[in-house]
């Protein structure tokens, strides 16, 4: 770890900062997701009742 203190803060690299962040096309990949899987999920209820 690059962390280093400088007087009352800690500074590190860009890339560490950036380490934990996802960018806002994965958000919108698992939000189109679940709401398929949730549309094939009532697709085989009503086809079962059929």
């Amino acid at each position: 770890m690059t962390a280093r203190r400088v007087g009352n803060h800690v500074e590190l690299d860009k890339e560490e900062a950036r380490a934990g962040q996802s960018g806002l096309g994965v958000r919108y990949v698992l939000a189109i997701s679940t709401l398929l899987v949730l549309f094939g999920f009532a697709l085989v209820v009503l086809f079962q009742r059929g």
